[in-house]
């Protein structure tokens, strides 16, 4: 598989939004940028843009400030192949604390991974993904994901977001089988090739 370059944070722009299930993307990509001591940039109104020199290449870090239906739009913006993206974002049929990396896939009802796979015209491209679920039962997905974590799940998050950093760092270090064979061994899903809600 050809190298990881542009890396894209799933989530929905501005503080009504932050620390709610639909913005683990950010949330991910917003911890790498501490660790590496990096900072955004506005793209145009489009997207958050950081350059990141890492695992001796150039990676492009991308936030979509076009709310998560259209994260395709600040996709478009860059020019970028589907076999050098990775797309990060919540997965409402994974439970809170686990991460899952996978090649390509179905986008499970996710807005945001189908605003993607249009504008790159196929599913193709690799994403990480961090539970966010079970959602309770009978509950509206649309209005789950724009919940916020409640207090028990507050530890639970924060280290899953961090291992979602380190899985992010290991793919781009040793591949992406590497880091699938490390961080897709615990608690399976339901259907492993189908992503969450958005």
């Amino acid at each position: 598989m050809p190298e990881i370059t542009l890396v894209l944070g799933l989530g929905n722009p501005g503080q009504e939004y932050d620390g709610t299930r639909h913005n683990l993307g950010y949330d991910t990509l917003d911890e790498l940028v501490r660790r590496h001591r990096l900072g955004w940039k506005d793209r145009g109104g489009l997207a958050l843009e950081t350059k990141w020199r890492f695992a001796g290449r150039h990676i492009t870090l991308v936030k979509p400030l076009t709310f998560m239906n259209l994260s395709g739009d600040a996709l478009r913006i860059t020019g970028a192949s589907p076999d050098s993206v990775l797309a990060v974002c919540d997965d409402i049929h994974l439970p809170v604390g686990i991460v899952r990396v996978r090649a390509g896939g179905g986008s499970g009802g996710h807005r945001g991974l189908e605003s993607i796979t249009e504008a790159l015209g196929t599913a193709d491209f690799a994403r990480l993904r961090l539970g966010a679920g079970p959602a309770p039962q009978g509950a509206l997905w649309s209005d789950f994901v724009l919940e916020r974590f409640d207090d028990e799940e507050a530890g639970p998050v924060s280290q899953m977001v961090s291992d979602a950093a380190d899985a992010l760092e290991m793919l781009l270090i040793q591949g992406l089988s590497a880091a699938q064979r490390r961080y897709n061994r615990k608690a399976p899903r339901k259907d492993p090739d189908e992503a969450g809600d958005g």
